[in-house]
């Protein structure tokens, strides 16, 4: 009698719990998708910025290893001879996907890179150019050691120059890279 009762007992309780219906799993499925939806939209723009952030660091650091191959004297790799006018690096709004690391051979009171003297071209990611310099003006970064003396444009007298990059398919999101005439170089929004 005990155990019958029990029974009964146990299938009144199943009988009385629910499950979810089909409606519950609907809403609860397209909230997540919504929320999902969300993170991806903020999600491809701010990889965009970080691959920006990312190239300026990339420009920046070659920007500091040409000073380092000044101030070491390091030898190119050609001639085998230190380069009288130092290490430079050259951008140029003609090529605004690349850069150049050069040896400056001839120390010409340009200070500019010749044809010959190319030593590293450097590509940007895809989407990124390089923005705003003159358009018929490579620019020229050049350090001489041993200290090293910062040429910049060739010697012009200027206190610093900036190096823009940009996404090709937004270029109101840039960051600046910033070299004075001591040779310092920092980024900037």
């Amino acid at each position: 009698m005990v155990a019958t009762k029990l029974m009964i007992n146990h299938k009144s309780s199943m009988n009385n719990s629910r499950g979810v219906t089909l409606i519950e799993v609907l809403v609860v499925t397209a909230i997540m998708f919504i929320l999902l939806g969300i993170s991806f939209v903020g999600y491809r723009e701010r990889g965009e910025e970080l691959k920006l952030q990312r190239v300026a660091f990339k420009v920046a650091a070659d920007i500091e290893r040409v000073r380092g191959m000044a101030m070491s004297a390091q030898e190119e790799e050609i001639s085998g001879e230190i380069p009288e006018g130092g290490w430079g690096i050259c951008f140029d709004t003609a090529n605004p996907n690349q850069y150049i690391l050069f040896a400056d051979l001839d120390a010409d009171k340009f200070r500019k890179i010749d044809a010959s003297e190319n030593v590293e071209t450097i590509y940007l990611e895809d989407g990124i150019e390089i923005d705003g310099l003159l358009p018929s003006t490579p620019l020229d970064v050049v350090f001489s050691p041993p200290s090293p003396d910062v040429y910049l444009q060739g010697g012009l007298p200027l206190n610093e120059v900036n190096i823009i990059i940009a996404l090709i398919n937004n270029p109101l999101k840039r960051k600046t890279i910033i070299v004075n005439s001591a040779g310092l170089v920092s980024i900037s929004n």
